[in-house]
Formats: structure tokens, sequence, C-alpha cells
């Protein structure tokens, strides 16, 4: 005798697989929430390490909260949000993917981006 394999076999492969997809999907969105770091936090550090909101540099202020472009003697160049300054005169840039922070020091240029 053959053993067929059923519509009733079917469909419970079907409901199986979908809830098996579903539950690792949830697996991986719920280690991502973990992974990702709450944003509002890591400002909150930042401001804490860099807690000097105002920065005079050859001639020209900026403040906490405002785009910048700065370019290293070492010819890199970053553009982002500046976060703040320390009292070892390191400032620090929020870009699209990174935090960094750079000794002013090494700092050949720097400007305000609308």
């Amino acid at each position: 005798m053959l053993n067929l394999i059923t519509i009733n076999d079917i469909l419970i492969a079907l409901v199986l697989a979908a809830f098996i997809t579903w539950f690792i999907n949830r697996a991986v969105e719920a280690m991502r929430e973990q992974k990702t770091p709450d944003l509002e936090q890591v400002l909150k550090n930042c401001y804490a390490l860099f807690p000097h909101e105002i920065l005079q540099f050859q001639g020209e202020e900026y403040r906490r909260g405002m785009s910048i472009r700065l370019i290293t003697n070492q010819n890199k160049t970053f553009e982002g949000k500046f976060l703040g300054i320390n009292n070892d005169n390191m400032i620090c840039l929020m870009t699209k993917g990174f935090i960094i922070a750079q000794a002013i020091k090494n700092i050949e240029q720097m400007e305000i981006l609308e």
C-alpha cells in the first residue's frame, strides 16, 4: 500500500511553516532591539563626557547641536552634529554612523553646515 500525502498533511505543514517563520522573525527582531542602544541615553552620556556646549575655534563660535564639518591635520573630513567639548580639549561629533571624539589640536578647519 502506498502512503500518499493528503491535503490535510499539506495544510498542517503550511501552518507549521508559517508559525516557525513568524517565531524566528520575532526572535530576530527582539535581538536587534536589545543590541540597538537608546539614542537618548547615548546622547546623555556624550553630554556628560563633553559638558561644554560652546566652542570658539579660529574666531568662530560653534554651539551644541550645530551641524558642522571638520577637517583634521591628517586630511580626514567628518560631518555631523556637534555634541560638546571637554576639559581635555576634545570635541565630540555625531556622524550618520558613528560618534567620534577628536582633539582640537588635530583640527585644521571647521565650518558650520547649513
